[in-house]
């Protein structure tokens, strides 16, 4: 392992502010004689100058004890905000020129997985820093860079992950690693396309041997589903080709209909969700929009049972269901002639549905955008009580005519609060008006 430090990268591309709390680490780990390190994800982005805030710190020890050591020695300045002693992690805030400053801090740890797929087994922490590096997912998360004085900005890089950073290459650690956690293909899927790498050559075959072998076929659970949801959060065409061409959804369900056109309708899908980015509350859930794209043509039943398999929740599997039922009566809104029908159409749709809906019915965009820019946000002034005012009698009859006048509203028959009213009036039957001593 070649010695090469790190400082020009560090010091351009690692914050002020972060700077200075791994500077109050450094000093406390020298205190206690503590190997500490950066480690994983930031020590990557550093190198190819990507901000990352994401600060993880292994200390060669214990975390926990660590963090409350800070704590002390620091007060008023450092807090721990949770610590994890199972695990050995701990979270620490520093307060810094009035901004607060998350650190996430782990002991070393070695692990073993009991069986393939299962969650790994922390066998021994506070271990040497080698025994934790090789338990990761691929090269180039693999590396360290201490903190300690004597070797500040040293990159610790036992598995050749540097070089494999430059190539532009993702290289699993062991020949086993996609067979103790299958998850991992997805994970490379998610750095294949967010840093434009490629699988290398052993890499690539025991992945596809490990899909082939059919044991990991309908796998789901929580663990698939955080790792497809970052995947497809990125909002890049290649995830969903990859996804699909690589067989990588068999981790899924091997059910999931395979488009004749997955290249288009990634692409689709890619500049969809960029074009009506506005529209979605919550980016988040991106993830589902590419979810739903697979699933339009999917029975109810079926959705609910890969729902059920990846742990989605009530509102996830929502997106995905109210997507396959707008797709599945696409030729009422090709018909329809008024705005209203367009409106009742997508009413109470979740946009995540609708933009599915447009991604495999492009030739309605004008209809979409209709309902997106302008139908959806139209209200009505008036309510129930307000039909109580005029002298209505309370029943069903209140949504009736609250329906009529949105209707009129929508199709533009009426524009304003005065107009509503005298529509409503004029919609009243006299014998559902109330007695004039009930006013």
């Amino acid at each position: 392992m070649n010695n090469r430090y790190l400082k020009e990268e560090f010091e351009k591309n690692i914050p002020d502010r972060i700077k200075t709390a791994l500077k109050f680490c450094a000093e406390a780990a020298d205190e206690k004689a503590l190997p500490i390190f950066l480690i994983g994800g930031i020590v990557r982005d550093i190198i190819i100058s990507k901000k990352n805030f994401d600060v993880d710190i292994t200390v060669q020890g214990n975390a926990v004890e660590f963090a409350y050591f800070l704590q002390d020695k620091y007060p008023g300045i450092c807090r721990v905000k949770e610590t994890h002693d199972c695990f050995g992690t701990a979270k620490i805030l520093f307060d810094i020129n009035s901004e607060s400053i998350a650190l996430d801090l782990a002991s070393t740890r070695k692990e073993y997985y009991p069986y393939s797929s299962s969650l790994p087994v922390i066998e021994e922490t506070g271990c040497n820093l080698y025994e934790d590096v090789i338990r990761r997912d691929f090269t180039i998360n693999s590396m360290a860079l201490s903190l300690n004085k004597d070797s500040f900005y040293l990159l610790v890089d036992y598995l050749g992950g540097y070089d494999d950073l430059k190539k532009g290459i993702l290289e699993i650690l062991h020949s086993e690693s996609f067979i103790d956690d299958p998850t991992r293909i997805i994970r490379g899927l998610k750095f294949s396309v967010r840093f434009g790498y490629n699988f290398g050559d052993k890499t690539r075959r025991l992945m596809i041997e490990c899909l082939n072998s059919g044991r990991f076929d309908n796998l789901g659970g929580e663990r698939v589903k955080l790792e497809l949801k970052q995947a497809f959060n990125i909002n890049r065409a290649g995830c969903l080709s990859k996804f699909i061409n690589e067989n990588i959804y068999r981790l899924v369900d091997t059910e999931i209909p395979v488009p004749e056109n997955i290249h288009d309708l990634a692409h689709i899908t890619q500049n969809t969700v960029k074009d009506y980015c506005n529209f979605l509350h919550n980016p988040d859930k991106t993830w589902l929009i590419y979810m739903g794209v697979l699933l339009a043509g999917e029975a109810q039943r079926k959705i609910g049972y890969i729902a059920e398999k990846m742990y989605l929740s009530g509102q996830e599997e929502n997106i995905l269901q109210g997507a396959a039922a707008l797709c599945k009566k696409q030729e009422i809104l090709d018909k329809s002639q008024t705005r209203f029908e367009v409106y009742e159409f997508f009413e109470r749709s979740e946009t995540e549905s609708i933009l599915v809906f447009f991604i495999k019915n492009t030739n309605l965009k004008d209809k979409v955008d209709l309902y997106l820019n302008e139908l959806k946000n139209i209200k009505i002034s008036i309510d129930g009580n307000t039909l109580i005012k005029i002298g209505l009698n309370p029943g069903p009859v209140f949504g009736e005519i609250l329906k009529k006048v949105l209707k009129a509203k929508i199709n533009k028959e009426i524009t304003s609060p005065d107009q509503e009213m005298e529509f409503a009036k004029n919609l009243i039957n006299p014998n559902d008006r109330l007695d004039k001593n009930e006013l």
